[in-house]
């Protein structure tokens, strides 16, 4: 049964409509002027007063609903600001109120200040800026040519002088007759005695068809510590050295060096004994693969029967030349895998037309200065079991940086991807782990080095950690069988290793 409705009779009604028309211009009216006082982006003040004028014709509910629907959409005061636009200001404000004119000079300096101070707020150390000039020396370095004499130096602990450790062949200091050895006792000049390494290299480096005197004395070949030596001179011989040793000014020559664009061997080979091999990769550029590739046939050439690679204090370099590398010694399977943001990792694989046919035994020589690309390599050859790892643990840059020219021939380089092993280990910050640890401080590695040097010993008779990689050698070759057999399958199962935050799961 239906309700009976109440009757309302014509006049109230449309007294009540009249009510609610009225009502309802007023509320339009004033949603028309908060949508215009939004828009024109009024100030805050007179955007309130006229909010609160119009407030005052409604009371309670109705008024709350008028008063916000007639605040602007956001305050000038609470936008977002926009960083560049700062920076912009304080750039056209420099422009115009410094008080000395700035000159096409001075923009350069600010604006690549600016831009190393922004990449030095990510606190990546490895993201950086690259001025023209180091740019197009960053290419040569890539391509196998330095600017300089051709020659590495040290700093003999013996005596406190700066030493010619080695000296490259065909180079300018070569032809000019510099010998490993040689004490540097002037630049230019300029007496050594105070001069610290990196200075002293500075002086020496610069552009080709320049010139660079040096005055020199080759030091007289002696025994480990031998007292004579520094009693001849005057000196303690059990008194630390904290001054150079005096040099006869008899015994000096003058060199006059012409530098030029040096190309240095990426790669240094010995014998040791008639079977063993040694080959020192320096670092990873566009000549990395073709001279390690040559090593290996001239090894196969002589008869070798097991190698040693030493990547020991190589920094790393392109990871094309990493991926050949790896190649170079297994046959199938992945280099490395790389992930970016927001990526599943993807493989490198290897390339089988950069594989050398060496299957001899392996070892790897590894310490704290081999890096990136190093490590890559080493990674490899550790998780295939292709080399047994010796030495001390890995610097651990398990990071892959991309360089992106820049329009003024300057260039970004920015670190874009994390790299995992074949056995997707993520090594960053914690380096690869040698299979047989041998321990040796840097500082009394370069001392050993400087002392065999002297007394013109084999690398053999001085390097601990390479007597210690041919002790690992020799039983795999009295053994005879072949390593490359069953290489390109990780020797364990691989664990999904950590990634960097935001990253995606590594797809197996």
């Amino acid at each position: 049964m239906e309700e009976p409705r109440a009757t309302r009779s014509p006049g109230l009604t449309r007294g009540h409509a009249f009510v609610v028309a009225t009502a309802a211009c007023i509320i339009l009216s004033s949603f028309q002027v908060g949508l215009v006082v939004g828009r024109h982006g009024a100030p805050a003040q007179a955007a309130d007063a006229k909010a609160g004028r119009l407030a005052q014709a409604g009371t309670g509910r109705q008024s709350a609903v008028i008063d916000a629907l007639t605040q602007p959409a956001a305050r000038a005061a609470e936008l977002e600001p926009d960083p560049l636009e700062a920076f912009m200001e304080v750039y056209e404000h420099l422009k115009g109120k410094f008080y000395q004119p700035l000159g096409e000079a001075d923009k350069k300096k600010l604006a690549q200040g600016a831009i190393k101070g922004m990449l030095r707020e990510l606190g990546d150390p490895y993201t950086r800026f690259m001025a023209p000039k180091d740019y197009a020396e960053f290419h040569l370095d890539n391509q196998g040519h330095f600017k300089g004499i051709g020659a590495v130096l040290a700093i003999d602990q013996n005596t406190n002088r700066i030493q010619v450790l080695h000296v490259f062949p065909k180079n300018p200091a070569a032809e000019a007759g510099l010998k490993s050895g040689d004490y540097i006792v002037r630049i230019n000049d300029e007496a050594t005695d105070d001069m610290s390494l990196d200075v002293a290299v500075s002086k020496i480096r610069g552009e080709a068809n320049t010139k660079v005197k040096l005055t020199v004395q080759t030091p007289e070949r002696r025994k480990k510590s031998d007292p004579k030596f520094l009693e001849k001179y005057g000196i303690d011989p059990n008194e630390p050295r904290t001054d150079p040793v005096p040099v006869n000014p008899n015994k000096l020559r003058d060199l006059t060096i012409t530098r030029g664009d040096v190309n240095i061997p990426v790669v240094q080979t010995e014998m040791i004994g008639k079977d063993i091999g040694y080959a020192h990769l320096l670092m990873f550029n566009e000549q990395s693969y073709k001279q390690l590739r040559a090593t290996l046939d001239d090894f196969r050439a002589k008869g070798v029967k097991g190698m040693v690679l030493d990547l020991r204090r190589n920094p790393g370099g392109m990871l094309e030349e990493a991926q050949k590398c790896v190649s170079l010694f297994v046959r199938k399977g992945v280099v490395v895998f790389v992930q970016e943001r927001d990526k599943a990792a993807e493989s490198l694989p290897i390339d089988a037309r950069w594989y050398g046919g060496f299957e001899q035994p392996l070892v790897v020589l590894v310490n704290g200065f081999s890096a990136s690309a190093s490590e890559i390599l080493s990674g490899a050859l550790q998780d295939y079991k292709r080399a047994v790892v010796v030495g001390e643990k890995t610097f651990g840059k398990g990071l892959v940086q991309t360089v992106v020219p820049l329009h003024d021939r300057s260039a970004l380089v920015v670190t874009t991807a994390v790299y995992l092993t074949p056995n997707k280990r993520n090594i960053n910050k914690k380096g690869i782990e040698p299979d047989v640890a041998v321990p040796w401080d840097l500082s009394e590695a370069d001392k050993a080095a400087s002392e065999a040097l002297n007394a013109a010993k084999q690398r053999i008779e001085w390097d601990i950690q390479l007597q210690k990689a041919v002790e690992v050698l020799r039983p795999k070759i009295i053994a005879g069988a072949p390593v490359g057999a069953n290489a390109g399958t990780p020797a364990a199962k691989p664990a999904v290793a950590p990634v960097t935050p935001g990253a995606k799961a590594v797809n197996k």
